[in-house]
């Protein structure tokens, strides 16, 4: 346990009587008097990465360390998020991220592994190496399942690939979620994968072929699933608030997720790290290739709720919502007993899971 965070059964004295807002409840009148919020949970379902860590290079007792430092960023949950990358790492990956699951007892727990690769497109790639792209290959994913010991919640397909389609209902009996992402699609192709069954998007609009009034592509034909549930970037550097909003009156709190998308310099003090194969850049929480463009998410997911909340059409509560109860039913996971406490500025003071308390030292 972090030093910096103490572990009791009973209630911390410093917030028995503070009044805080229950963003599960509905909206009741303004109240000056609030010294902060209550937040039911708080899960990102994809996440890479923190404080110098990421999940794709295994390492139980890391990912450990890892986990406890997001709890003071008022996780309770994630889902362990893995870039492509090497066989041999893959498999260590999944085979370490499965044991911190079986044996992690303490927030924020792992509630799946999320391979966001290698079964993407060359062109939409982003961050992903090129040389650990594959073509869809069920018995790799089969075997990749049982690696994990059924661990695996979603995946990633370019709906373009050869046999996409086949991949999608592979996953589909396994258990597996198919999420449609890093895509060059056409409206059509990406409609047909959604038929198939593909009903989750990974970080929509980014790492997608834009569409005009001409020419329809994966982000259209997403548009006209309104079924769907879809993952936004909550920093507002790859999504701008404008367009995030537009996508809230889209598919409501309910289809949509807000993720961090977080990467191992997230947490950390701004700087250049050496990650990934890369020369890396951390400045004002956006993380970048040094000099040059985004690579994943500085900005952890409170904070991303915070700022947003401060934008004019966004409701606390349906961020509160598509932060907790959707990835939570996305993850077919029966809701915790928990409670995250925050102050007005959003600050992390305390959670709950059950009867033990963390909190602030």
């Amino acid at each position: 346990m972090d030093k910096k965070i103490n572990f009791s059964n009973e209630i911390p004295d410093f917030i028995r009587k503070p009044c805080f807002e229950d963003l599960s409840l509905p909206q009741a009148e303004k109240n000056e008097n609030y010294e902060g919020y209550r937040f039911q949970g708080l899960i990102d379902l994809h996440l890479h990465g923190a404080f110098g860590w990421d999940f794709s290079w295994g390492d139980p007792e890391k990912i450990d360390e890892m986990l406890d430092s997001l709890l003071s960023l008022g996780l309770t949950g994630v889902v362990a998020t893995l870039i492509s990358c090497s066989e041999e790492q893959r498999v260590k990956a999944l085979i370490d991220i499965k044991k911190v699951i079986e044996n992690r007892r303490k927030p924020p727990y792992i509630h799946g592994i999320y391979l966001e690769g290698p079964f993407i497109s060359q062109e939409k790639r982003g961050s992903h190496p090129a040389e650990h792209l594959m073509y869809p290959d069920f018995e790799a994913l089969e075997r990749w399942h049982r690696l994990s010991s059924g661990r695996i919640k979603i995946i990633t397909v370019a709906p373009e690939l050869p046999d996409a389609g086949n991949l999608i209902s592979t996953a589909l009996e396994l258990g597996i979620k198919p999420a449609i992402g890093h895509t060059a699609a056409d409206h059509f192709t990406t409609s047909e994968a959604i038929k198939i069954g593909a009903d989750h998007v990974t970080h929509f609009f980014n790492a997608m072929r834009p569409f005009t009034q001409r020419e329809p592509t994966a982000v259209s034909a997403i548009l006209a699933h309104r079924r769907l549930t879809v993952e936004l970037i909550a920093d507002q550097i790859h999504v701008s608030p404008e367009i995030m909003s537009l996508t809230f009156k889209t598919f409501g709190p309910e289809g949509v997720v807000l993720i961090s998308d977080g990467v191992c310099p997230m947490g950390l003090p701004d700087g250049l790290f050496d990650a990934y194969g890369h020369s890396l850049s951390l400045h004002n929480n956006k993380c970048t290739f040094t000099g040059g463009h985004l690579f994943g998410g500085g900005k952890h997911l409170l904070q991303c709720i915070a700022d947003l909340s401060k934008f004019p059409g966004f409701s606390l509560r349906e961020l509160a919502h598509s932060a907790f109860v959707t990835p939570a039913k996305i993850l077919g996971l029966n809701f915790l007993n928990s409670d995250v406490i925050v102050d007005r500025e959003f600050n992390w003071l305390a959670t709950r899971i059950g009867p033990a308390w963390y909190s602030k030292s």
